[in-house]
């Protein structure tokens, strides 16, 4: 492998600054790009090299994805065998950390507490260019790999984007998916990887882009130290060259297989990023909108007229010439080409008339306070500079506003009448089988008989079919009982004792002492609680031209289990939906102007029903307008309830489909009495339920559940904590209402013996298995910290967890395994191992999971385990905090569960005091693996 290594004394030279961020060029060709932020004790680190699968050839396809999983496998100096790989290094710090590939680059980020720059650029420049690669690694991660490429064949919309990307380009290497074709993830030799890594993974071919709290001039040195050593590439980086020739005609395809909902996506041949178009298509997208973007014309046409269930749109802005894509998923009673046609209908209005001022002061207004929001935020701000870097340079970016600002009515007429034609187009469908089967079991609308489907494996129906037809053709997956498969033989001995080997000791990472300087959270957050009973939680944050606010009401579905249907849920949904002095689509336009389309759209989980989103401080005031009526006198209408209910149902379908929803719907039900707050009802009772739900029901759950008293607003940002308490008070202070009661969850006893469940969902790649018991933990239980130590060391992340390590470093059989508590707030809520794995390994993946779970709970967690779980713990609480969004939720969530800002205080401090003694107790009072309900769900032997 070569390793050129040149060491250069020569000066980092600065090239540009734009906007606060600079630009500096070492000797061996890496740019590099900063801009401090010392808003928080927090940096993102983000290497971005330019090569992706437009590099990519016949053969070797998925190939920068495959080395993406390889850059985390060690090298000579750090790695698994040493104790200090960067999993087992990045761990013990609480780093947010991951990798990504898409058509023009591969990114690798760490979002880490500032003191551990060093570290991250050290770990970043070892894999520049001393990867081990070996064989062993290469055929473990080949199946993880696989497993991931499984996972996103089982989703309609991963099969529509791959299929139309390799229609609309025929030439050009954008016709790969960036995972690559199936038989190239498997058949791909180590050396070809090798040959790959050699060729692109060099300073000259690279980005590193640093945000956050440093100091610049010490910054460049430690990057001068560590990555000014590597030598540039011994030969040219080689350029793509590939053009892909004007389309001459429409093109069509189908995909036909199991599924939910119909689905018709279509893409449009665009230029470049850097092409002077490329402003007006941007402006083109955000008119055209999206499901959550309720102003939008795409929503209007098919949304709001029932067509359709979700629509998008989305402008593929690359290096090269790129796609337009529109899409959306059916309603029932919907057919495909009234779909495909309403769509083509509001594209081909672009050409024939120009948009309205309004809109596009609308589009220009989200586009700039979007920056604005994303610079709040570091990593946000870390994350565009890379993208940018990869379409053009990260000063496309910082001029990019400017650009978009110029944007006329004719500019998107003109690009509209352009691109837009039928002979750049290329349209796809999606037809669910069983659909396809329902139509040729019946008489089409004249009489004739559609031509049997399986006989002739062609269709020609329309696609029509009804609400009543859907519904009717749901049948819940069978959930059936059965023996729990014999994994003895599905592991031989001595695979066994190689998969459960120790793994090697950790290189311990030291951490800087607590300065103990500075004002405590309780010192800082100031808590007024208005007469009406509504607590207001406040924070200054200056600097960031922003405000977060989260919100959290005791309305969750616990306060509506005992009334058919999912009332509370629905409520959430309808309250952005109208009110008493905003229309839907004056809520949608404000909030559009503001950057912040979904910025109230309400979550509703077991207990709560709110929000979390950030604003411009210019917009707090009108913000709090909207807040305040959409909560206190929403219309809940009947109009709209009906679309919901039209959504919902296609939501259900989807959901009947999926092989993770499938599978916790039927531990839910297999875990739970039906009258538990946490049991789950079969897919098909819930759309009856759904049916009968008329506009009064919510309007009385409305007037009982929300209420100020069960109303917690934080609000953390960039605003005088005074006047933004008055303006709360002036809007909230008249509100009136009662207590919604204590939450009180039934004690639920162990399962009495193990139990397992199959359903089986045919034409799925991958399965979903899920094992689980209830527990009762609570939040504020004494044991809480040792409890959540101990459940990270077994399985909390998908790598370093001994889950993690087995499952899928070593055995290779998933792209993704963990363990969890589902919502400890009030107690009774299970403790689940949730991983998914191609059919063939379920004995396999079942007995790694049960041989790992005994081996820890005879052992317990060993003192390694401890140290570097409370030091993730330590960490990834410094980095949640490290935005005025993640500052107010927390805030939110204490103060809802009864603990207050007082405990954000003391989280590091608990962690820390966790002993060995106190987690192994906590695993043993909380974890049961003899007791597990399992659930796999998926196309079954």
């Amino acid at each position: 492998m070569v390793n050129t290594v040149n060491s250069s004394n020569s000066p980092i030279e600065r090239v540009s600054d734009v906007k606060h961020v600079t630009e500096y060029r070492m000797a061996n060709g890496l740019k590099v790009v900063l801009a401090e932020n010392h808003i928080a004790p927090v940096i993102t680190l983000l290497v971005l090299y330019k090569v992706g699968s437009r590099n990519e050839g016949v053969g070797y396809t998925g190939a920068t994805h495959f080395l993406e999983h390889m850059l985390f496998k060690g090298t000579k100096r750090h790695n698994i065998e040493k104790g200090n790989g960067i999993d087992n290094l990045l761990t013990q710090i609480g780093a947010y950390w991951n990798a990504t590939t898409w058509f023009d680059r591969t990114s690798y980020f760490e979002v880490v507490p500032s003191e551990f720059l060093e570290l991250c650029i050290k770990l970043e420049a070892d894999r520049m260019r001393n990867l081990l690669l070996r064989q062993t690694d290469r055929d473990s991660e080949m199946s993880v790999v696989r497993n991931e490429l499984e996972r996103g064949e089982n989703y309609p919309e991963e099969a529509l984007e791959k299929e139309l990307y390799a229609i609309a380009f025929r030439e050009h290497p954008y016709h790969h998916p960036t995972i690559g074709w199936r038989s190239d993830v498997e058949g791909v030799p180590l050396d070809r990887l090798k040959r790959f890594y050699d060729t692109f993974y060099w300073p000259n071919n690279a980005t590193v882009i640093l945000l956050g709290d440093f100091e610049k001039d010490a910054a460049l040195s430690l990057l001068d130290k560590h990555f000014g050593k590597l030598g540039s590439s011994p030969e040219p980086i080689p350029q793509v060259y590939t053009v892909e020739p004007p389309q001459e005609g429409e093109r069509r395809f189908e995909i036909c297989r199991a599924g939910d909902l119909p689905r018709v996506w279509m893409g449009f041949h665009v230029p470049e990023a850097a092409h002077r178009d490329d402003y007006a298509l941007a402006a083109m997208r955000h008119i055209l909108g999206s499901t959550y973007e309720r102003s939008s014309r795409l929503y209007r046409a098919l949304i709001d007229t029932g067509l359709a269930a979700d629509a998008f749109s989305r402008h593929d802005e690359l290096r090269d010439p790129g796609l337009f894509i529109v899409g959306a998923s059916l309603n029932p009673g919907s057919t495909l080409k009234q779909v495909e046609e309403a769509i083509l209908a509001e594209i081909d209005r672009f050409a024939s008339e120009p948009v309205s001022q309004d809109e596009l002061s609308r589009a220009k207004s989200a586009n700039l306070k979007g920056t604005i929001l994303a610079m709040a935020d570091p990593s946000s701000l870390a994350f565009l500079l890379g993208e940018a870097e990869s379409k053009a340079d990260w000063q496309w970016l910082m001029n990019y506003d400017d650009e978009f600002e110029k944007v006329t009515a004719e500019d998107i007429m003109s690009v509209a009448s352009r691109y837009f034609r039928k002979n750049n187009r290329t349209v796809g469908y999606f037809r669910p089988l069983q659909q396809l089967m329902h139509e040729v079991r019946h008489p089409d609308s004249d009489g004739g008989e559609i031509e049997e489907f399986e006989e002739s494996g062609e269709f020609s129906g329309n696609g029509d079919h009804s609400v009543a037809d859907m519904v009717a053709d749901l049948e819940d997956p069978a959930v059936k009982e059965a023996d729990f498969p014999d994994t003895s033989k599905a592991v031989s001995d001595d695979e066994l004792v190689a998969l459960l080997a120790d793994a090697p000791k950790t290189v311990r990472v030291r951490f800087s002492k607590a300065s103990g300087g500075g004002a405590t959270f309780a010192e800082r957050v100031r808590k007024e609680v208005l007469p009406n009973g509504m607590t207001v939680l406040l924070m200054s944050n200056p600097g960031t031209q922003s405000v977060g606010l989260a919100l959290n009401m005791k309305a969750g579905r616990y306060f509506t289990r005992d009334l058919p249907g999912s009332q509370a849920e629905l409520v959430g949904d309808l309250l952005s939906r109208g009110s008493s002095r905003y229309s839907k689509m004056d809520l949608a336009e404000a909030l559009e102007g503001m950057g912040i389309p979904s910025g109230l759209e309400f979550s509703v989980d077991n207990y709560r029903m709110g929000l979390a989103t950030h604003v411009v401080s210019d917009d707090f005031n009108l913000y709090l307008d909207l807040l305040n009526d959409v909560l206190r006198n929403p219309l809940l209408a009947a109009d709209e309830l009906d679309k919901i209910k039209i959504e919902w149902t296609s939501k259900l379908i989807e959901s009947a489909n999926n092989t993770r929803t499938v599978a916790w719907n039927g531990l839910k039900r297999a875990l739970y009495p039906d009258d538990h707050p946490f049991a789950e009802k079969p897919f098909t009772e819930q759309l009856e339920e759904l049916q009968a739900i008329a506009s009064e029901d919510l309007l009385g759950v409305h007037r009982r559940l929300l209420s100020p008293r069960s109303t917690i607003l934080s609000i953390v940002g960039d605003i005088d904590l005074d006047l933004a308490f008055n303006e709360i008070a002036a809007r909230f202070g008249d509100w009136e209402g009662g207590d919604t009661g204590e939450i009180l969850i039934p004690a639920m006893p162990l399962p009495d013996r193990r139990r397992y469940f199959e359903i089986n969902i045919p034409d799925k790649s991958s399965v979903d298995i899920i094992m689980s018991h209830p527990t009762t933990l609570r939040r504020s239980n004494k044991d809480f910290y040792a409890a959540r130590i101990a459940n990270a060391a077994i399985g909390q992340d998908t790598i370093t967890s001994r889950l993690g390590n087995v499952v899928r470093d070593r055995a290779g059989l998933t792209y993704g395994i963990y363990s969890v508590f589902s919502d400890s707030a009030f107690g009774g809520a299970p403790w689940s191992v949730v991983l998914t794995v191609n059919p063939s390994n379920i004995e396999k993946a079942l007995r790694l999971v049960d041989e790992v779970l005994d081996q820890f709970m005879q052992r317990g967690i060993t003192r390694e385990e401890l140290q570097r779980e409370t030091g993730r713990a330590v960490g990834s609480f410094k980095v949640g905090l490290s935005s005025s969004i993640g500052i107010a939720r927390v805030l939110a969530e204490l103060e809802f569960i009864g603990l207050g800002v007082q405990e954000l205080d003391v989280v590091s401090k608990r962690y820390l005091s966790v002993t060995k003694s106190d987690a192994d107790a906590a695993m043993r009072k909380y974890f049961h693996p003899s007791h597990f309900t399992s659930v796999v769900a998926g196309t079954l032997r």
